[in-house]
């Protein structure tokens, strides 16, 4: 086999605390991450040697920034392959949008590899390889419903959630995941969040409460970075919805509904222009 094709799936964030900050300057953070369908293709073809990177979508590096070219670049390293391969990403997942695009690429990059030559996919090690490049990655190589917490690299693989409607809507602006973390720390909002009670629900319930503290830290400063945020929310909330929150540093906007037609009719009528619009679901591991 000298090509495959693979889904790289992005993830939405249904719980978003921050505990502190370590000297190192990351932040300590408690969130429940959730795969949903929404996804890139990526296609990873053996070459004899060299790393080329292209993407659908221009304005994606094709070099060394990019997290699918760091893939590629650890796994040659790691075991000690001297090849190249050649990568293409469809992109449909918006970027710089607190979904973790970047990051599911460079897993279906990863993964891909492992497939082409014939190696058995051991999750460790892969995440091993993965772990410098971005604290999102390691969880795109598997998925489902996660409990992360440390700087987000410390997952706790939960019984995945059923699948729900989801409506998600990206503004066209994008949000500095750096800019919105220091204005965070600037205003430290008081938003309490009970994550033992949401870990709870997840671990040992048939029904998902959403009523608890399903909530994101990092919304009042991503919404005085842009007044998109505000914008999208206050036309979600009157669509009937079982939960509405911005993912991520943002700026997307999901709301989870109890039916497809729910979503697929926010979907449709949605009045703003230029906004990236969705109606998908939520996914169970990959």
């Amino acid at each position: 086999m000298n090509e495959i094709v693979l889904n790289a799936y992005a993830k939405i964030n249904l719980a978003l605390d921050i505990k502190g900050i370590y000297e190192d300057g990351y932040h300590r953070v408690e969130m429940i991450m959730q795969s949903i369908a929404l996804h890139d293709r990526v296609k990873v073809r053996k070459k004899s040697s060299d790393i080329i990177v292209n993407c659908s979508d221009p304005c994606i590096p094709f070099g060394k920034e990019n997290l699918a070219f760091q893939a590629a670049e650890m796994f040659f390293s790691e075991k000690e392959i001297s090849k190249g391969a050649e990568i293409y990403i469809q992109k449909n997942i918006p970027v710089a949008a607190g979904l973790a695009g970047g990051s599911a690429d460079a897993a279906a990059v990863l993964k891909g590899l492992y497939k082409l030559y014939d190696l058995k996919e051991d999750y460790i090690e892969m995440r091993k390889i993965l772990s410098s490049i971005g604290m999102d990655v390691p969880f795109c190589l598997k998925g489902g419903t996660v409990f992360a917490s440390g700087k987000g690299d410390e997952l706790e693989f939960l019984p995945s959630i059923k699948e729900y409607p989801l409506l998600l809507v990206t503004p066209s602006v994008q949000l500095s995941t750096a800019e919105v973390y220091e204005l965070y720390d600037q205003l430290l909002p008081d938003v309490k969040i009970d994550m033992d009670s949401i870990l709870k629900n997840l671990k040992e319930d048939k029904e998902i409460n959403w009523s608890l503290d399903w909530k994101n830290v990092l919304e009042e400063p991503a919404k005085k970075l842009t007044q998109e945020i505000k914008q999208v929310e206050k036309i979600i909330k009157n669509t009937d919805n079982l939960l509405y929150m911005m993912s991520g540093s943002g700026p997307s906007v999901f709301a989870l509904y109890d039916s497809k037609e729910k979503a697929d009719k926010a979907a449709s009528n949605w009045p703003r222009k230029g906004d990236f619009v969705i109606s998908t679901t939520t996914m169970g591991r990959y």
